[in-house]
C-alpha cells in the first residue's frame, strides 16, 4: 500500500512540546527529527506552538496499523461503523488522535484539542474505493 500521511499538532504555551514529540516517537515510532515546529499567535495573543510531521509511505501503514490495534474495541467499533465520514471525496481517511491520552501512553479518539492526522492514499487506490477496503481490513485483523 502505497500511502503517506500528514500529523498537525496545536500545542498551547502550557503544554510541553518535547514531550509530546518524544510520545510521538515512542508510541508510532515517528522519528522527532521529522517535527517541524513553528510558533504564532492566537486570536487573544496567546503562544501557540503548530508542530506538523510528513510520514513517507513505508512509515505511514504502520502507523495506521498501529492506531488502530491499540484503539479500544468501543471506539474500533464506533469508528467502523462510521468509517464513511473519516473518508473524504478524494479518498483521504483522517483521524483525530486524543492528545492528552497520547501524553499518557493512550491511544483514544477525539475531536477536540486533537492530534489531526491525515493518510493520503496513492492515486491507484482512488478506484473502486481500495483504500477505504484496507482500512476497514485493518480493523478486523489481529
Amino acid at each position: 500500500m502505497i500511502l503517506t500521511t500528514s500529523i498537525h499538532i496545536v500545542a498551547h504555551a502550557t503544554e510541553d512540546i518535547p514531550k509530546l514529540s518524544s510520545r510521538m516517537n515512542a508510541l508510532f515510532s515517528i522519528p522527532t527529527e521529522k517535527f517541524a515546529i513553528s510558533q504564532t499567535r492566537g486570536h487573544w495573543g496567546n503562544e501557540i506552538t503548530l508542530i506538523r510531521a510528513d510520514c513517507e509511505p513505508n512509515e505511514s501503514f504502520s502507523l495506521l496499523r498501529t492506531i488502530i490495534l491499540k484503539l479500544n474495541q468501543g471506539e474500533k467499533n464506533n469508528l467502523l461503523h462510521n468509517i464513511s465520514a473519516s473518508f473524504d471525496e478524494k479518498d483521504n481517511f483522517y483521524l483525530r488522535l486524543n492528545k492528552q491520552s497520547m501524553c499518557r501512553g493512550i491511544i483514544s479518539l477525539s475531536e477536540h484539542d486533537s492530534i489531526r492526522i491525515k493518510f493520503k492514499p496513492a492515486k491507484e487506490f482512488d478506484k473502486n474505493n481500495k483504500f477505504k477496503d484496507r482500512v476497514i481490513d485493518l480493523f478486523t485483523k489481529k
